[in-house]
């Protein structure tokens, strides 16, 4: 049976620390926290912690970080059903520093240019015909391309986490309703930091709710040819780890359920707050309930605003 959502990509496995900077210049280095991790797995994981009903489309290695991969993603309530197991390919680990001070982090990542020959023959794109929400990555775009063809032809929705435009996702962007890229893709797509611009040419891509998230300062995304910004919810930052992740997961979980592209970035941007409040990209990822009183507790925050004079907040 096909879910109702589907996220497209393959998870690794996160190795964190909390680093503190001590008086004499070194650095000390806090329990670690191994735990999954990867675009498509941890947006995947925050919809099915969301209660949303979601497949992941990925591969792992018959390692040990593979079988860590699929129990953690079980356990969470993602169908792995369409994640093969391929023997002799090792599966992809990150080791990140987390600053003590501001929850920024600096990522070392191992494995994830890896990818088998066949890859793009081990999923069926028809199978997304029946879905109402799809995540896509730039993991395997030509099935990703197929299968949003086929979510579209049943009005179906698509959010793409991409870190840029061109290359091998330059067919697949064409088919993405809603593109949402970091704040350092700006530059390199239009020239200079020009949000407005850049928001711009993501819709002449074709995307109809074209977004850029710029961390603690929130969001800015294009809504019927209009910039607004949605500012961040005020929370105290442990771990931005898996924040940009859980934000595309939780977009998608509102695209399935139907909700329109302001309610979605607001929803978003607190499902991004509160994983931001814990160690690890998943061990914040909240439930509906949580974020459902999150929001109620704080009306006045995360409204988003016309960008009337083009000035940036």
């Amino acid at each position: 049976m096909v879910q109702d959502i589907i996220a497209i990509g393959s998870g690794c496995i996160d190795h964190l620390s909390i680093v503190t900077h001590t008086d004499d210049g070194w650095e000390q280095c806090g329990v670690p926290l191994v735990q999954g991790g990867g675009l498509a797995a941890t947006g995947a994981t925050a919809i099915a912690r969301l209660g949303g009903n979601v497949e992941l489309w990925g591969i792992v290695g018959d390692d040990y970080h593979g079988q860590m991969i699929r129990t953690e993603l079980e356990r969470d309530g993602v169908d792995i059903t369409q994640m093969p197991v391929i023997a002799g390919y090792r599966s992809p680990c990150s080791y990140i520093e987390v600053d003590s001070e501001t929850g920024e982090r600096t990522i070392y990542g191992s494995g994830f240019d890896r990818r088998p020959t066949d890859l793009d023959s081990l999923f069926d794109p028809a199978r997304a015909r029946h879905a109402r929400a799809m995540l896509v990555t730039g993991f395997i775009p030509e099935v990703a391309t197929a299968a949003a063809k086929q979510i579209h032809a049943n009005g179906g929705k698509v959010v793409a986490d991409l870190f840029r435009v061109d290359g091998p996702v330059s067919e697949m962007v064409h088919h993405v309703d809603a593109l949402i890229l970091p704040e350092f893709a700006v530059e390199p797509l239009v020239g200079a930091f020009d949000i407005p611009r850049a928001l711009a040419v993501l819709a002449d891509l074709g995307g109809s709710m074209p977004t850029f998230t710029v961390g603690p300062k929130g969001s800015y995304y294009l809504a019927e040819g209009v910039v607004y910004h949605c500012p961040a919810f005020q929370i105290r930052a442990v771990d931005t780890t898996g924040c940009g992740d859980s934000f595309h997961g939780a977009f998608t979980y509102a695209m399935a359920k139907g909700f329109d592209q302001h309610e979605a970035i607001r929803f978003s941007s607190a499902v991004a707050g509160l994983k931001a409040t814990k160690l690890g990209g998943r061990s914040g990822l909240p439930t509906l309930e949580a974020v459902t009183q999150f929001m109620s507790e704080r009306p006045d925050e995360a409204r988003a605003r016309k960008l009337e004079d083009g000035a940036l907040a």
